[in-house]
């Protein structure tokens, strides 16, 4: 038994006793972000109801774009939770005026005209309820228009294969 603890081997045990711990402490202590799709859908703690009602309207409209331009329509579905936006409360309460409920039944309506409209017509509805974002977030936060005008498609000019 002693020769198994020369001074060699004392050192290679000293090493292994030392550097296990470190590995496994780096290890255990990770945190498992969120995934790069959903990043901006986690609540921070300064973000409004409305705020994250809107990421989850950007992220749903995006899905759409990209179904309009594929031509599939069959997976566009109304989530009920669009209807918050009447209700969700905004960063600053006062700001919500006696504009903003008409404009958010509005881009609700044109949601709806998206879904209901022919084949043929569908990028020119979408477009509508893009720029009814716009409209809307031209009289309040105008931060995500940049964003949201990135969600427009470019009309077909041959629709027969939709």
């Amino acid at each position: 038994m002693a020769s198994l603890l020369n001074s060699q081997n004392k050192n290679y045990l000293l090493l292994v006793v030392l550097f296990i711990p470190m590995l496994t402490g780096c290890s255990l202590g990770e945190k498992k972000e969120p995934a790069d799709t959903d990043r901006d859908l986690v609540k921070r703690a300064d973000m409004s109801e409305l705020a994250l009602l809107m990421r989850r309207m950007e992220k749903l409209t995006a899905q759409w774009k990209e179904a309009t331009e594929k031509g599939n329509y069959t997976d566009i579905e109304l989530p009920d939770w669009l209807e918050k936006i009447h209700t969700a409360e905004a960063t600053d309460p006062s700001e919500i005026t006696e504009i903003y409920h008409p404009m958010a039944t509005a881009w609700l309506e044109s949601v709806r005209q998206f879904k209901d409209a022919p084949a043929a017509e569908k990028p020119k509805t979408f477009n509508t309820l893009v720029s009814n974002c716009i409209t809307c977030h031209q009289h309040y936060c105008q931060g995500p228009i940049p964003r949201i005008k990135k969600l427009y498609v470019e009309p077909s000019t041959d629709v027969s294969n939709r």
